[in-house]
């Protein structure tokens, strides 16, 4: 036998020892969360809970599921949870690899009422596209999905870095974002009334939402809207809500959500 074979046995043998009462534990993985449930240990006081080596929480004795949260979607993660008496002593531990899922699919929102501002708003898919930026971290890229079955990308509007992103546009302009941005203004506004210029004064993003802020210079006016999606999981199946505000004018013309029960955001349901 070698020695790295005889070291191996040797540290196999003392674990043996250590942990001599076992702690089983499952996970489940979502795109931006993994759940934990475990069998309780005798003589275990706490559990710590750990992402690599970075610790996350202790628990007491009692409470046997932890959810760690803010986790990036489809990434590989080494967790482990550790039975420890109150003199800080491991008797049990758990290792766990996981994967997390993803948000990526097409999201639906269907109208039941007959107020689709004149045909524009039957329905509403989305395409959601996880990506990585090295300014932003992980991302997800949003496309509205047109009635001829082409995409429009409505976040963000410009690369991460464009010279030209919070420029002022001209609303009938010719450049991809401006083009991406009337296409979607349209089906959202409720009146004949058109901007002028329009421009991207920030954006935020999340692990599982983001939002753009647009302002809207029209008659002298600038007003502000911001576009706001959320990705969230709700009896085991992935929704997106999806909700645009406004300041002044801007809030009155919005298209809202028709369907009762479901508030003004639009509540998409992933179909693929």
């Amino acid at each position: 036998m070698t020695k790295k074979a005889v070291i191996a046995c040797f540290l196999l043998f003392i674990s043996s020892l250590i942990y001599a009462v076992e702690l089983e534990a499952t996970a489940e993985a979502f795109p931006t969360s993994v759940s934990f449930s475990w069998n309780p240990v005798e003589g275990a006081v706490y559990y710590d809970v750990y992402n690599g080596e970075a610790f996350l929480s202790r628990l007491d004795a009692g409470a046997r599921v932890y959810t760690a949260v803010g986790l990036l979607s489809d990434t590989d993660y080494s967790f482990s949870i550790a039975a420890r008496t109150s003199d800080n002593e491991t008797i049990a531990a758990a290792f766990l690899d996981v994967e997390t899922s993803s948000w990526d699919g097409i999201y639906e929102w269907v109208n039941m009422t007959d107020d689709d501002n004149d045909g524009k708003m039957a329905w509403l898919r989305i395409r959601v596209d996880t990506d990585y930026d090295e300014a932003v971290g992980q991302y997800h890229n949003i496309y509205m999905i047109m009635e001829d079955g082409s995409e429009v990308k409505i976040f963000p509007l410009y690369d991460f870095g464009d010279p030209a992103s919070g420029q002022w546009e001209d609303y009938d302009g010719d450049s991809v974002a401006a083009v991406s941005y009337r296409l979607n203004a349209e089906r959202f506004n409720t009146t004949s009334f058109t901007p002028s210029r329009w421009r991207v004064s920030r954006i935020v993003i999340d692990y599982d939402s983001s939002s753009a802020y647009i302002q809207t210079s029209a008659l002298g006016l600038v007003v502000e809207t911001k576009s706001w999606y959320q990705l969230y999981i709700e009896e085991g199946v992935m929704k997106m809500s999806f909700l645009t505000e406004g300041s002044g004018i801007a809030e009155m013309i919005l298209f809202r959500n028709p369907n009762p029960g479901e508030g003004e955001a639009f509540i998409l349901t992933r179909i693929e």
